[in-house]
C-alpha cells in the first residue's frame, strides 16, 4: 500500500504540475505577456513561498539503469554538496525510459539562484553533466506550490482511510 500511495502522490503532483504548465503556456501565448509582466508574475508574493520542482526526463532507450547509476553516484552527491533538497527521484512506473526528480526550494527566487549557480559551476560542467546529458533525450520542469502538495497529501490520506 505504501508504494501505491507514493505512486499516487507522484502521479497527482505531476498531473497538477502539468496543468499549471499548460495554464501558464496558455496565458503566455494567448495573452502575449511582455517580459516585464512575466518577471512581475515570477516575483509576486506567491513567489516567496516554498515550491516543489518536478523534473521529468526521457532517457535514451535501454539506458535508464545506466542513467540511474550515474544520477545516484555522481549527480546526487553533487546536488547535496550544493545544498539541494532532493525529495524523491527514480525510474518512472509508466514506461521503461522515463525518470523523475522532485526537489524542494524555499521560493521561486531561491530555485532560480540555486540552479543558475549549480548549472554554471565547474562542479557540474566538469562533473556529471556530459554523462547525464548524453543519456537524456528530453526533459521538462514543472513547479508547484507546497500548498498543492499538502492538498494532494490530504486527499491521499482521506482516500487511504476510506
Amino acid at each position: 500500500m505504501r508504494a501505491h500511495r507514493s505512486y499516487l502522490l507522484f502521479a497527482a503532483a505531476t498531473f497538477a504540475a502539468l496543468i499549471g504548465v499548460a495554464i501558464t503556456l496558455f496565458a503566455q501565448t494567448e495573452h502575449t505577456k511582455g517580459t516585464d509582466e512575466k518577471i512581475k508574475t515570477m516575483t509576486s508574493p506567491g513567489a516567496s513561498q516554498e515550491v516543489f520542482e518536478v523534473l521529468t526526463l526521457d532517457i535514451k532507450q535501454g539506458r535508464r539503469d545506466e542513467f540511474h547509476q550515474i544520477y545516484m553516484n555522481q549527480a546526487l552527491p553533487l546536488l547535496k554538496k550544493w545544498n539541494f533538497d532532493v525529495v524523491a527521484y527514480g525510474p518512472s512506473l509508466h514506461d521503461a525510459n522515463s525518470y523523475y526528480v522532485i526537489r524542494r526550494f524555499k521560493s521561486l527566487e531561491d530555485r532560480e539562484k540555486s540552479e543558475n549557480a549549480y548549472y554554471g559551476s565547474d562542479d557540474w560542467k566538469a562533473g556529471p553533466r556530459d554523462a547525464i546529458m548524453g543519456l537524456v533525450e528530453h526533459f521538462a520542469y514543472a513547479v508547484v506550490s507546497t500548498e498543492t502538495f499538502k492538498k494532494m497529501s490530504t486527499a491521499l490520506n482521506i482516500k487511504e482511510n476510506q
